[in-house]
């Protein structure tokens, strides 16, 4: 048999298949071996079913099927009567028979690949709730401390009430046990503090007028907490409430005062 003989065989597309009984297989690999059109031709084959690998999803489609079968049908009506072709029908079932076991292995990885992808997708959302949970559970914690230190004997609450040229309207409640050195502040009723700027908590001591910072009342993991519980608070007769750059301040601004109350 010539190398075109071969070629317009079948034999090379049914090789590169793997569907030869074991020992025509090992028969057409060794005839490849020996002819570089042959080994031209069984690349050529191989590049053929990379291309169909990537058209088929769920199944052909009717344009690959079609195009399939001219091409295998254009190989027989080119095959001449002096060559005794024994595995045409063999050829074609076979191709018929990759097709399909392809197309269904292909099918199978694509639905296995999108229900790894659902379960990525699932596991994340998990993932997510779990840390609402925990943060929601932590919120709930940290508001039942604030609720049971308010509730102490020894805890006096104070109003620092709004400054009259930039919250006139506004209050903060204030909670400070001496003994235990701690100041609570709620500053939900002051203004929305401006990109960049946050408010600044001040510890004051009169005649002189001394203030020392006791905290930047911001925190950059929850910027809906309105409640700050401070402690080391030192020796103070009022307390006072400013807005100052991102950082905090070494002294108040005083003409950005915008809470301020006396014990």
């Amino acid at each position: 048999m010539t190398t075109k003989d071969y070629i317009e065989s079948g034999l090379l597309e049914l090789y590169v298949y793997g569907t030869l009984p074991e020992k025509e297989q090992a028969q057409v690999a060794a005839d490849v071996a020996k002819d570089p059109e042959l080994q031209a031709e069984v690349n050529a084959i191989e590049v053929s079913l990379l291309k169909l690998s990537k058209a088929t999803s769920a199944g052909l489609s009717a344009s690959v099927k079609k195009e399939l079968l001219q091409k295998i049908n254009q190989r027989a009506t080119q095959s001449k009567p002096k060559v005794k072709i024994i595995t045409s029908n063999y050829s074609y079932f076979g191709w018929a028979a990759a097709i399909l076991l392809l197309g269904g292995i292909l099918w199978l990885l694509k639905l296995n690949q999108d229900i790894q992808e659902e379960l990525k997708v699932v596991s994340t959302e998990l993932k997510s709730k779990e840390i609402q949970v925990a943060n929601s559970t932590q919120k709930a914690q940290h508001l039942e401390d604030l609720l049971l230190q308010m509730a102490q004997p020894n805890t006096r609450k104070l109003t620092l009430p709004g400054n009259d040229l930039n919250a006139p309207n506004a209050a903060v409640a204030a909670f400070y046990d001496d003994e235990a050195n701690e100041l609570i502040l709620d500053i939900s009723r002051l203004p929305e503090a401006p990109e960049g700027m946050v408010y600044q908590a001040w510890s004051l001591t009169f005649e002189p007028l001394t203030p020392n910072s006791i905290g930047i009342l911001a925190n950059a993991s929850s910027p809906d907490n309105k409640i700050f519980r401070l402690q080391d608070i030192p020796r103070s007769e009022g307390f006072g409430i400013t807005l100052e750059p991102a950082g905090g301040s070494q002294s108040p601004n005083l003409e950005q005062l915008y809470a301020l109350g006396t014990i």
